[in-house]
Order: C-alpha cells, then sequence, then structure tokens
C-alpha cells in the first residue's frame, strides 16, 4: 500500500515541531512523558504523532546522551529448551518493565560475542544482559562497559566474573542430587554428559566433588563420567549413545545423573531397549525440569533451574542499576534449583 501523498511525513520531532509550531524542547517532553507541556499541547502533539504513526528514533537519542529503551542480551545459544525458555523470561520482563530486547546469539563463539557487545555499545542501549558468557575476567570489552556507564548483568558466566551476577547454584544442585541417590542406597554413580558442557560443566564437576567428600565415596571407583569429545549436541540421540556406552563399561554404577532432561530420556530408551527397567534396575535423575520431562514413561526425576526466578532477578537488577538505584542484593546472586522428584529413582537393586 503506498502512502498517501497528500499527508505530511515526518522524520524528526523538529519536523512534528515545525507543523504544529511549537518548540521542539516541546515535542521531546510529550514523547518521553515528562511533564511542562500544557494538556492541550500535550494532545495535538499526541494526536499528530498518533495520525501520521510517527516513531522517534532511539538510536539518536542515545546519541545525544538519553535512554533508548533498548537492552542487548547475549546468549551463547538457543538450541535447548531451558535456554529458549530464559529466552522468553527475558524479554517478556524486559517489555514489562519498558525495554525491548535486542537477542543474539554468539554460537559459543567468543569473536561473534566480542563483536556483538561492540555492537550494543554502538547503539548506545540502555543495558545489557550476557548469559552463559566465557570471556574473562580482565576482558577489554567487559571494562569498556563499565568505562561506558552501561549496566550488564551476567547470568551463569563460565567463570566469576567482577559484575553483577545472578546464578543457578548448580554445584549444590548436583551434589544433591548424588545426596539423594545415596540414600536410596546407591553406591555408584554415571556421569553422562557432564563433561561435555565447557561452560557449565565444571560447576557440576565441583559439586560431584562436594558430595564425594561428604559422603566419604571414592572419585575414582565410585564415579565414571561419560561423554564424547566430538559431540556437542546434547539432544536425545546423544543421550542414547552415553546409555549404550554405559551398558558396555559400567553397569554396576546404577546411579545415573544426566547433564539434562534430553540426555536422561535418550539414555533411558536405549537402557529400556536393553531389557532394562527404570526404577528396578537403575535410578536415574535429569536437568532443567523440561515440560517433556513430566510426560515420558516412567515420569523423570530431575532438577528445576527456577527460570522464572533467575530471569525475574536479572532483570529487576539490571533496571535498578539503570535508574541508578542503590544496589541491595549482592554481586553475586546464587539461586537455588529444587528437586522434582518422580518416578526414574528408587532403592539400589539387591545384588
Amino acid at each position: 500500500m503506498c502512502p498517501d501523498p497528500s499527508k505530511p511525513v515526518f522524520r524528526s520531532t523538529g519536523d512534528l515541531a515545525a507543523h504544529l509550531g511549537i518548540s521542539r524542547w516541546a515535542v521531546s517532553r510529550v514523547l518521553n512523558g515528562q511533564p511542562g507541556v500544557s494538556e492541550s499541547t500535550r494532545q495535538r502533539v499526541e494526536a499528530l504523532v498518533a495520525e501520521s504513526g510517527f516513531q522517534p528514533n532511539r538510536m539518536a537519542r542515545g546519541l545525544r546522551g538519553g535512554t533508548t529503551g533498548l537492552v542487548g542480551v547475549l546468549f551463547q545459544e538457543l538450541e535447548s529448551p531451558a535456554l529458549a525458555r530464559k529466552a522468553a523470561q527475558l524479554q517478556q520482563r524486559l517489555r514489562d518493565a519498558g525495554f525491548r530486547a535486542l537477542i543474539e546469539l554468539s554460537a559459543a563463539d567468543q569473536r561473534w560475542e566480542e563483536e556483538t557487545l561492540r555492537h550494543f555499545m554502538s547503539l548506545r542501549v540502555d543495558g545489557v544482559v550476557l548469559v552463559g558468557t566465557t570471556l574473562p575476567v580482565d576482558h577489554t570489552l567487559l571494562r569498556q562497559l563499565a568505562r561506558q556507564a552501561i549496566p550488564a548483568v551476567v547470568v551463569d558466566p563460565a567463570q566469576a566474573l567482577s559484575m553483577t551476577t545472578v546464578q543457578l547454584d548448580r554445584a549444590e544442585a548436583i551434589a544433591e542430587a548424588v545426596r539423594h541417590l545415596h540414600g536410596l542406597g546407591h553406591r555408584k554413580f554415571a556421569l553422562l554428559g557432564i563433561e561435555s558442557d565447557p561452560i557449565l560443566g565444571p560447576q557440576r564437576l565441583r559439586g560431584i566433588a562436594r558430595a564425594q567428600v561428604e559422603l566419604g565415596l571414592d572419585p575414582q571407583g565410585d564415579f565414571k563420567s561419560f561423554h564424547l569429545p566430538e559431540r556437542s549436541l546434547q539432544d536425545y540421540f546423544y543421550g542414547a549413545d552415553l546409555g549404550r556406552l554405559w551398558l558396555e563399561q559400567a553397569r554396576q554404577h546404577t546411579g545415573i545423573i544426566a547433564n539434562n532432561d534430553r540426555l536422561a530420556i535418550g539414555a533411558m530408551r536405549a537402557l529400556r531397549e536393553a531389557g532394562l527397567q527404570v526404577p528396578r534396575d537403575y535410578s536415574l535423575i535429569g536437568f532443567d525440569n523440561t515440560d517433556v520431562s513430566a510426560w515420558v514413561e516412567p515420569a523423570l526425576t530431575t532438577i528445576d533451574q527456577q527460570i522464572e526466578t533467575m530471569m525475574a532477578r536479572a532483570v529487576e537488577r539490571l533496571v535498578s542499576a539503570i535508574h541508578k538505584e542503590p544496589a541491595e542484593a549482592p554481586e553475586v546472586e546464587r539461586i537455588e534449583a529444587q528437586m522434582v522428584l518422580r518416578d526414574t529413582t528408587g532403592p539400589v537393586p539387591a545384588a
């Protein structure tokens, strides 16, 4: 549909002001919802904006030192259901707070992460959220964010950063999974795909080590880790392949902990095909509490990331920083995961 040539086209607040015969300052006050203009002037500006479909140039406002209403959000990837839920939660909560999310993916490539951060800064975003960042604490771009006074929050970084951080306590979550299986009598444990996760896997391994010390378990004799270095996609097929490795090498390791629900469900399929039943012959715990975990048969015991809580806190911390409110929470805020007990864990099978 072609634009109506009889209607004027407004490309700036200056065009609006000239058409109405008022100052540019008055137009800006109305568009920003600020006081200081008469009600009649406000109504005239709002009526013209509605009629013309005028949209303020957010980038120009940022270049003039104003706010853009934009928040840059960087994920490593969105292939996993848990990360997709995090993205949806972040976007909705930022929208509720009056911001637009610019979501980018780095594909776990630090060069793209760096390029995206530069792009966010060039757009003069009001804030940045980094999810699963791999940047080191002394990285130049992180220091540049601070120098430009761009508020930033990191969620689940690969390593500790000197920035406002909201992080799931994965170490304690995995330690609790070991304690749960140990309480059911299991003394030998298999870990599926944990070492395949270069960003968050080390946190889980710290939890395993914690449980080993607490429970007096032998890290070498009582635990066996399965992963295939050439595989990066943590899906059902990978889980089935890891389950087959367990069948070949570690059937005596009856307490199985998977890096995510998809690996757990894939492994359960492979073990069922071999004639084994859960929890009669082994116990299995996933991670993420994805929707499908409650619908498989038997329903999967898993660990809930508390995604809604994590994303709510990340946005609350960021918005407070944007509005320059004093910080009340610690720089690093740890979110406690929740064990969801279903039907795939039970007493250790009789010898």
